[in-house]
């Protein structure tokens, strides 16, 4: 049985199309895609080799690297202004559905991001949603940023709970391969009906939105 389950942030729960659109009206060829890959890179490289960076210090270091058609660098002003975008997420539609399922059920629900706890709360409150999160995280503190394990370890245990009794739930398959590596059950978040990769294990649960994601990870027996 399922007693904890803790929510990735950024395109689990909140869409980054803000983001993306403040982005792209830079005029730079690269995109999202490519700035957040390597922001998040950027971000594993870091704690594989033993430090962690804040989330918002590598983000605006790739903002400021890229370049319009012009092969010209945003200013400083516009480089805040695309980063500012992340206090103005909005949680996908399904979330509040999928948050009550887990409330009904009685699991504990808290969320645990690579980035800032105070985009989270944000994102919580404006969609009405904080009451049913019992706690916000983000790796500051912790083992590293995802998906090293010793940092959902670290949630689990403050959150007096074992790892076979916990889950982590996210879009990314790197972020639920990792929580498996540190004995959490995989629940993946097909959003986009996009194959998971093979070279890593197979999810425990899966599906497309998040109420039937949360609806099977309840429904969990062993």
């Amino acid at each position: 049985m399922v007693e904890l389950v803790i929510l990735d942030v950024n395109e689990t729960l909140c869409s980054l199309d803000v983001v993306a659109q403040r982005l792209d009206a830079l005029g730079s060829p690269s995109g999202f895609d490519a700035w957040f890959s390597a922001v998040l890179r950027d971000g594993f490289a870091a704690s594989a080799a033993g430090r962690n960076v804040p989330f918002v210090d590598i983000a605006r270091h790739h903002v400021a690297a890229l370049r319009d058609a012009d092969g010209v660098q945003p200013s400083a002003e516009r480089i805040e202004h695309v980063l500012a975008g992340f206090s103005q997420v909005r949680m996908h539609d399904d979330v509040a559905e999928g948050l009550q399922v887990l409330a009904d059920a009685h699991v504990e629900v808290v969320t645990l991001t690579n980035g800032s706890v105070s985009i989270t709360q944000g994102a919580l409150e404006r969609a009405g949603l904080r009451a049913l999160v019992a706690a916000t995280h983000d790796v500051e503190g912790l083992g590293g940023w995802k998906p090293v394990p010793a940092t959902y370890l670290a949630v689990v245990e403050a959150h007096g709970c074992v790892p076979g009794r916990s889950a982590l739930l996210a879009v990314h398959p790197w972020d639920v391969q990792g929580a498996q590596a540190a004995g959490l059950i995989g629940a993946w978040l097909d959003r986009d009906a996009a194959p998971y990769p093979a070279f890593f294990p197979a999810p425990d649960v899966m599906a497309s939105t998040l109420p039937d994601l949360a609806r099977r990870l309840v429904g969990r027996t062993g």
